[in-house]
């Protein structure tokens, strides 16, 4: 069974909730072509280890393509990440709000 590397790192870095890596050969390729024409090294994933009391997925690992400016540098720090996170999954949500408002209305 190969060894997931993603869990690894967060088991070594027990104080840790985000982390950046590269993204490896052909990993989430659909989700990277989906965000338009680019170099495919500016590609990276961000891990995000949700929360042990989160109501879906307690203590998974959450992994979103993400793509680098060029040549930019991202800190691979919890204070750097999660804001990164949080735009991006509050940018998702307001997407999803617009295409499907019938699944937001209150009752």
């Amino acid at each position: 069974m190969p060894v997931d590397t993603d869990a690894q790192w967060f088991a070594e870095h027990k104080d840790r909730k985000a982390h950046i890596r590269n993204a490896r050969a052909g990993e989430s390729e659909a989700e990277f072509r989906a965000l338009g024409a680019h170099d495919t090294k500016r590609r990276r994933v961000l891990l995000w280890k949700l929360p042990d009391d989160a109501p879906i997925g307690a203590g998974k690992i959450s992994d979103v393509p993400f793509l680098a400016f060029a040549d930019e540098a991202i800190e691979d720090t919890d204070e750097v990440l999660l804001p990164i996170l949080n735009r991006i999954m509050r940018d998702a949500q307001e997407a999803d709000m617009a295409a499907h408002p019938e699944l937001y209305r209150r009752q």
